[in-house]
């Protein structure tokens, strides 16, 4: 998809409706069955007692955060069993510590030597698909075994070709590109409860 933005000339009413216009056709080119492989190896995850882990920078890394508490909080109600889920953004202690110690580039690596492991599920997001920290810890997921799936914005950049696994929004515009990773995280987790649920087959 081609850098397509909010028509600024419009009127507000009219650019509101040119923006969700504009998020609707960039969430039409997601790929559907590359979503549904990924609620499989989420399954696979969880029925076999194995961690997922999130990272992102700045917003990416609050869509992290977030998915937190859907991924282990509500699998844990609505499945009755628990699924190991950390964000690698949420240690403001870690992160400052891993940057001056070493080097930006580590804040997500360092500690993903920690908590992944083989067959592991590792979910970065980036919006540019180019963030060196997140290449980084794709670097460490792969050395340990663990799945990685990209979330990427702007083609893919590094992170879609680097990633085992790779969900790209295809536009060059951070918001709409943060709002279809929301939006695809929240498909993942609510596809996967019901999954569990027995609601939906393979």
């Amino acid at each position: 998809m081609s850098d397509i933005l909010p028509d600024t000339s419009l009127g507000t009413p009219a650019y509101v409706s040119d923006y969700l216009s504009k998020l609707a056709a960039l969430l039409a080119t997601i790929d559907t069955a590359q979503v549904a492989t990924t609620v499989e190896l989420l399954f696979d995850c969880w029925q076999n007692n194995r961690r997922l882990v999130f990272c992102g920078n700045g917003g990416s890394g609050a869509t992290s955060t977030h998915m937190v508490c859907d991924f282990q909080k509500n699998i844990w109600l609505e499945g009755g069993k628990p699924f190991e889920v950390v964000s690698l953004t949420d240690s403001p202690a870690l992160l400052l510590a891993w940057a001056n110690d070493t080097d930006f580039s580590n804040v997500f690596a360092g500690q993903a030597r920690t908590w992944l492991r083989k067959d592991d599920i590792l979910i970065a997001i980036s919006g540019s698909g180019n963030s060196p920290n997140v290449l980084e810890v794709v670097k460490v997921a792969r050395e340990v075994g663990a799945i990685s799936i990209g979330l990427c914005g702007y083609g893919g950049g590094k992170l879609a070709e680097l990633a085992d696994h790779a969900l790209v929004a295809d536009l060059r515009n951070m918001q709409l590109v943060e709002d279809i990773h929301m939006i695809l995280c929240h498909i993942l987790f609510s596809a996967l409860r019901d999954r569990i649920k027995g609601l939906l087959s393979a």
